[in-house]
């Protein structure tokens, strides 16, 4: 065979594998009642058109996931925290892999772009594990709300490295080209979180004009007819930003909560 034709056999099987890999069931995402680190993952979710079960523990976390669901999912995966994903009898966990998992089975991401797909992934989390420091007490970055504007300033200095960074990587429109891979949703949470921050934060300001690739990915993503339903739901729309027993910055959509208990409902993006 010539190596054309190899290479058009294993393309062929590389799209029967995939076809074969979509999920026969819905899935479940685990993670807390917040957008954090499982709002990338459920639009990931949503993009793809999957139904799945969004498990969101609350106020009742101790109960329902530290004495019921963990215990039960440490005999099926020891590494297992918030997020994760249940797909049949395959338990994933750990933010980055559960996208990386999803991106793969859900046929989103291009195995072409993988190392470009992960650097994003890994710079987005250096990102946020800064903006944790501010938005969060337990390091003593922020130790109370009336410290958060201050703190808030000083935070967007270092981050304006990472976003400088993944400026220089867009391809554009989106980070790997013409359509959204699993970064790029994590890339629009950072940036959805930080416009959000300082726009409701007085007396904070950023020039976010100084990345434009960055503003256009967010405006595409938030355009994406395959999000519109995601959009539109508490997931995005009321859900706090952060753990709400804790944290200095919730978000102007949740209001006075309730955080509430823990929940497992079918989403359907195509309702």
């Amino acid at each position: 065979l010539k190596q054309s034709s190899i290479r058009l056999i294993a393309a062929i099987g590389h799209l029967l594998l995939f076809a074969l890999a979509t999920m026969t069931e819905p899935c479940t995402l685990g993670y807390h009642k917040i957008r954090g680190l499982g709002a990338p993952c459920r639009m990931l979710l949503c993009f793809s058109g999957e139904p799945f079960y969004n498990k969101a523990y609350a106020g009742d976390l101790k109960e329902e996931w530290f004495a019921k669901d963990k215990p039960a999912l440490v005999a099926r995966n020891s590494y297992i925290n918030l997020p994760y994903v249940i797909d049949g009898d395959t338990v994933v966990t750990q933010s980055n892999s559960v996208l990386l998992y999803l991106g793969r089975k859900l046929a989103i991401d291009k195995d072409a772009d993988f190392f470009a797909n992960h650097q994003a992934l890994d710079q987005c989390m250096d990102l946020r594990n800064d903006l944790m420091k501010i938005v969060y007490p337990f390091s003593g970055v922020c130790k109370d709300k009336a410290d958060f504007p201050a703190a808030l300033e000083r935070h967007l200095k270092g981050a304006a490295g990472h976003f400088g960074k993944l400026e220089q990587g867009v391809r554009g429109p989106f980070l790997c080209g013409a359509a959204p891979q699993s970064a790029d949703f994590h890339l629009f949470e950072m940036v959805d979180q930080h416009l959000a921050m300082v726009d409701q934060t007085d007396g904070v300001d950023f020039d976010f004009a100084a990345f434009p690739k960055l503003a256009a990915l967010h405006a595409a993503m938030k355009a994406l007819p395959e999000l519109a339903t995601y959009f539109k739901s508490p997931m995005y729309t009321s859900w706090a930003f952060n753990n709400a027993m804790f944290t200095h910055f919730l978000g102007a959509g949740y209001g006075d909560g309730p955080y509430g208990t823990t929940s497992n409902e079918l989403f359907d993006p195509k309702a």
